[in-house]
């Protein structure tokens, strides 16, 4: 029970932080929008989203690696920390020229149009972040991600984060100029905070551990918890930061998951490479550290990883950048305000991913057979659960872009598009970790392939003729095409082709009535006017109404039956008797 409830002490910790962000970076994105116009907030979004995509270079999945090892034997955190930071700053260097290059490339390409100097000196401040981010802030959380301390790491982002947006709104509304480039310098500052609180946390952890290993083994047990279930532990929290790219699997920290063959070359994890004879690295410079063969030893596990983050990083992020460059900022504001309530919740679906790893790995490791039903079954559930949201959402949503001002209320019909598309996500996020579970999660590369090329070609020719419209119907094709194509590879290795029937029918039905009644109520009261509170009392009544016909006909159709709960039940429970 020890075990159980520190992880789920550190799962509330890291989901609760993670919603209370959410919630707060949702506001700010109002406040941004209402004050700035979508021009700005255009600019705002695409600085971001560009910064996101060149980010994955100095992270490079090296904290998944270094969190496993040093979990597994904490007297290696020093030397992993001065290395990994070492490293992680080269990469950022790197990734600085590459980012600016592009910011070069697009200035001169646009430096005609009104607001494109305003752009260049956005993301040139930004760029600055790669230096900072990845390389300190994230080295230094990882230290205590693998001594499972999680709770301090999550209380130190809910800080941040309330920073963040705390600074940004006075900035925003207390008028300054070049605002944009004072909210990117507030980012700037969270992270420098976050240094600034952890490293002195750091060293202390580290004069701990060096008391720990002079007295022997009893004081390092007493410090710290057996290395495999260490290892375990912070792997399964992990997921709620790390999302899809922790289950790329190989070097990722689970192969001590039960079901997993740790002997094949998929599973295969190599041992670090012993510390120096002499206890000196290659080169020092300063705090920065080369040790060669450590380096080899990070760069090789890891790439996998990042090459995984990388394709899902820009398949999320393309968009924007494409949309800036061929239709203007303005409808990167617009596109901005509208998918804006698609990720909000996203942090669902990592607690998705949190929540049904360690659960289907148990049975995967007791009674392989039962996981293509699970997967059915989770299916079905899942895909009713966000039907009503998608439905639902939009409506709330109207009340939201009319508060905002600038006719952001026109991208209304691509709030329902991106929220289309989060079915899709949700019975993706699901289906994850079963590649995982059974050794497969090296297939999640064509996934990934597959998913850029669906999703470059879509937008290159939707976004041209459609602008933000054609970015959000991409979104949802996209979306539904990648399911598709993980669907058939999860079946195939699982041995249980799907039925539409038994695990479609019913959130197909239930969003058809959801939908037929919605917009019948809406058309009905046509006549409410474009104001925040007449807007938002209609959509109420509206989603009031939607939540009893959506309990009626889950009730009715036996969706929501407690004899299909007792069988998901049964099929996740693993005892002696099976």
């Amino acid at each position: 029970m020890e075990r159980v409830g520190r992880l789920t002490k550190n799962t509330a910790a890291l989901v609760g932080a993670r919603v209370v962000t959410s919630g707060l970076t949702f506001l700010l994105a109002i406040v941004i929008n209402r004050n700035l116009g979508p021009e700005k907030a255009g600019i705002y979004n695409y600085a971001f989203a560009l910064y996101t995509i060149f980010q994955v270079l100095p992270d490079f999945g090296l904290g998944n690696i270094s969190i496993r090892d040093i979990s597994q034997e904490p007297s290696r955190m020093h030397r992993y920390f001065a290395n990994i930071v070492s490293l992680r700053l080269l990469l950022g260097l790197l990734a600085f020229l590459l980012l600016m290059l592009t910011n070069l490339v697009s200035f001169a390409a646009q430096g005609s149009t009104a607001g494109a100097g305003e752009k260049f000196w956005v993301v040139f401040t930004i760029a600055f972040c790669l230096l900072v981010e990845q390389p300190l802030s994230n080295s230094l959380a990882e230290n205590f991600i693998a001594m499972e301390k999680l709770v301090l790491v999550a209380a130190v982002y809910l800080v941040m984060g309330i920073m963040k947006v705390g600074l940004s709104i006075w900035l925003v509304t207390a008028g300054f100029p070049h605002v944009l480039v004072l909210l990117v310098l507030v980012y700037l500052l969270t992270y420098v905070y976050s240094i600034l609180h952890l490293y002195p946390l750091y060293r202390r952890l580290r004069r701990r551990l060096a008391i720990a290993e002079g007295g022997g083994a009893a004081a390092m047990e007493a410090l710290v918890r057996p290395a495999k279930e260490v290892g375990e532990a912070a792997s399964e929290a992990l997921l709620a930061d790390y999302a899809y790219a922790e289950l790329m699997g190989g070097a990722d920290g689970t192969a001590d998951l039960p079901g997993r063959d740790t002997g094949t070359e998929e599973g295969a994890v190599s041992r670090p490479p012993q510390p120096p004879p002499r206890g000196e690295p290659d080169f020092r410079l300063g705090f920065l550290v080369v040790e060669k063969p450590l380096w080899r030893y990070l760069l090789s596990g890891a790439w996998p990883l990042a090459v995984v983050a990388a394709g899902v990083t820009v398949y999320a992020g393309m968009d924007i950048p494409i949309l800036s460059w061929f239709r203007g900022d303005a409808e990167v504001g617009l596109y901005g305000a509208a998918g804006m309530f698609a990720k909000a919740f996203v942090f669902l679906t990592l607690a998705v991913n949190m929540a049904v790893l360690p659960s289907i790995s148990k049975v995967g490791g007791r009674h392989p057979e039962r996981l293509g039903e699970i997967w059915e079954h989770l299916l079905g559930y899942a895909w009713l659960s966000i039907a009503f949201l998608a439905v639902t959402v939009p409506f709330l949503a109207r009340p939201v872009l009319v508060l905002q001002k600038h006719d952001f209320i026109r991208a209304w019909h691509a709030t329902w598009l991106t929220m289309g598309a989060m079915n899709f996500t949700f019975m993706t996020a699901i289906s994850f970790p079963f590649f995982v579970v059974i050794n497969r999660q090296r297939e999640l590369t064509k996934v990934v392939t597959a998913s850029l090329a669906i999703k470059g070609v879509l937008d290159l020719v939707t976004i041209p003729l459609w602008g933000y419209t054609g970015a959000a119907a991409t979104v949802l094709a996209s979306e539904f095409l990648v399911f598709c194509i993980l669907a058939r590879l999860l079946s195939r290795d699982l041995g249980h082709p799907l039925n539409p029937l038994r695990f479609a029918a019913p959130p197909l039905l239930v969003m058809a009535v959801l939908y037929g009644a919605g917009f019948a109520l809406y058309f009905a009261l046509a006549a409410w006017r474009e104001t925040f509170l007449a807007s938002l009392w209609y959509s109420l009544l509206i989603c009031f109404a939607l939540v009893a016909l959506y309990l009626g006909i889950g009730t009715l159709t036996g969706a929501f039956s407690p004899r299909r709960l007792r069988e998901l039940n049964r099929l996740l429970t693993v005892g002696e008797a099976g």
